[in-house]
This record gives C-alpha cells, sequence and structure tokens, in this order.
C-alpha cells in the first residue's frame, strides 16, 4: 500500500509528512513523497540547449531534495517527480500520479506556495478528490503527529444522511483489522426542550447500522454527542476528537440532513481549520 504524499517545497506544505508517516507506520504502508513540475515556470530559468535538458536537470535537484527531506525526518520511501502537462491543472497531475503509484490515499497541506500555487483547501485538495475518488488526508498549520506505531484511531463523522455513508467505501482500504480503530461519531443538535440523553437517543441507531460498513476484526466506538442548536457542529467534532485521542478525524465531502449541513466549505472546513491533527476528506456519492 502506498500513501502519496504531495508538496510545493515550503515548510508549510511538508506539515503534513510526519502525519502521513504515521498513518504509514500503522498501516505498514509506503510513502511516495511527491512535487509537482510545471515544466515552463520552474524550468524555465535553467540555462540549457532545450527545455528537456532544463527539465531533467530540475527533476534531478528536486528529487535529491525530497530524498534529503525523508531521509532527515528517518522515512523510508520514494519519490516522484510528476509533470503537469499543458493546459492541465497540478490536481490532474497528482491525480495521474497517485494512479500510477496505486496510492491508496493522497495526503497534502491545506496551504502552500510555489509550485503547486497555494494548495488551499477548495481547490488542489478537492480537486484530487474529484479527479481520483481518492481520500485525501489534509492538513491546516503545522502540529506534530502522534509518536508510535499503534493502531490508527480515525473518528468518522456522520450527519445522518444517505450520502454520507459513502465515506466508508472511500476509507476501505484504511480500514485494517488490528491496525485501525474507529470511533463513529454523530453530533445531534438538540430540539426545542429535549435534554441530552433523549438527543443522544435519536441518532444511535443509526450509528449501530453503520457497523456493518465497517471490516470485521476493526475496533469500533459509538459516539452521539448532543449539542445546543446554536453550536457550531465543527467545533463539537474537533473537541471530541481531541477528547478521543484520534490520529484523524474523517468526514465525507457533501451531507445534508435536518441535523446540519456537513459540506466541503462549511463544517468541513471548519474542521480542517480547527482540528490541529489531519481531516480525511472523502467524496460523497449516492449509496444503498
Amino acid at each position: 500500500m502506498n500513501i502519496l504524499v504531495c508538496t510545493d517545497g515550503s515548510t508549510g506544505s511538508l506539515a503534513i509528512l510526519p502525519h502521513a508517516a504515521r498513518l504509514a507506520r500503522a498501516l505498514g504502508a509506503r510513502i511516495v513523497l511527491s512535487r509537482v513540475l510545471d515544466p515552463r515556470v520552474d524550468a524555465g530559468d535553467t540555462v540549457t540547449p532545450r527545455l528537456e535538458d532544463a527539465v531533467a536537470r530540475v527533476k534531478d535537484e528536486w528529487s535529491d531534495w525530497l530524498r534529503q527531506t525523508l531521509a532527515r525526518e528517518g522515512i523510508e520511501g520514494e519519490v516522484l517527480i510528476p509533470e503537469r502537462e499543458w493546459g492541465k491543472e497540478i490536481a490532474d497531475a497528482i491525480s495521474d500520479a497517485a494512479e500510477e503509484t496505486s496510492a491508496a490515499i493522497v495526503a497534502v497541506s491545506s496551504r502552500g506556495a510555489g509550485a503547486i500555487r497555494h494548495a488551499l483547501f477548495g481547490s488542489v485538495a478537492l480537486g484530487i478528490i474529484s479527479r481520483a475518488d481518492l481520500p485525501v488526508l489534509t492538513l491546516a498549520g503545522s502540529h506534530p503527529a502522534k509518536a508510535g506505531a499503534g493502531a490508527y484511531h480515525i473518528v468518522i463523522t456522520s450527519d445522518g444522511s444517505p450520502d454520507s455513508r459513502s465515506i466508508f467505501g472511500g476509507l476501505e482500504k484504511l480500514l485494517v483489522p488490528g491496525k485501525t480503530r474507529v470511533t463513529l461519531l454523530e453530533v445531534v443538535t438538540m430540539k426545542a426542550q429535549e435534554t441530552e440523553a433523549e438527543a443522544q437517543a435519536r441518532a444511535l441507531p443509526y450509528l449501530e447500522s453503520l457497523r456493518s460498513r465497517i471490516p470485521g476484526g476493526v475496533e469500533v466506538a459509538i459516539v452521539a454527542k448532543a449539542a445546543p442548536a446554536s453550536s457550531r457542529v465543527d467545533s463539537v467534532i474537533v473537541q471530541a476528537a481531541k477528547e478521543f485521542g484520534a490520529d484523524a478525524i474523517a468526514s465525507s465531502t457533501h451531507g445534508h440532513s435536518a441535523r446540519r449541513h456537513l459540506v466541503a466549505g462549511s463544517t468541513a472546513l471548519g474542521m480542517v481549520e480547527k482540528a490541529g491533527m489531519p481531516v480525511i476528506l472523502v467524496k460523497s456519492q449516492p449509496v444503498d
């Protein structure tokens, strides 16, 4: 199993690397550290007889830097310099690289600079999801990864909508017995004059029904958190994930229900900005 980690050469874009390495240790996966090269931009100032020669020189320089980065972090892995084709986006090059390396997940910081052109949530990260149909591990800011190589703890969020169930298909390769453990979490907005216990009781049957979507042998805990209507769902999820000592939060990029709108740009974006840990984004799709 491979984990494709994308950097643009900036310090900020490398913040995701220790977190990807933590996931790799838990799963027994291999890191592939990559940097997308735009020939006309990144090799344009290199003086050589031909553009192809300039591209080859830059690739060699970048490959050396990527290897040094892995060595400095004490991470075993491979390096890859995919090229951005004329008329295509950075996300296209990354998606092609993910297919080439048979990656199970792509890791990218939510901000960067340089060749990846500010890898902002909503552009590169979501572009990868839409093109490659792969989960994306993303992180805002620089936060340390959990030490050790025990089971990787993922808090999987649900808003109770049918489409949010598609997250399990996207996470399939990451949910490995003995190597991953899961907390299924739903934040339930309390109705008028409803107690926390009553609100939680409304969510628990649906959460229990989701057990069958997780591979047998994977440790599962189920938690319903009741919150007043004035609460920010993203804040409640982040706080719960921290209390659980999770490695990452997983969310579908779209969802809908009376309980709140779990959509990219609102709840999911809020989690990325506030979590202090990676958020795994999975493309939402209709499911039975």
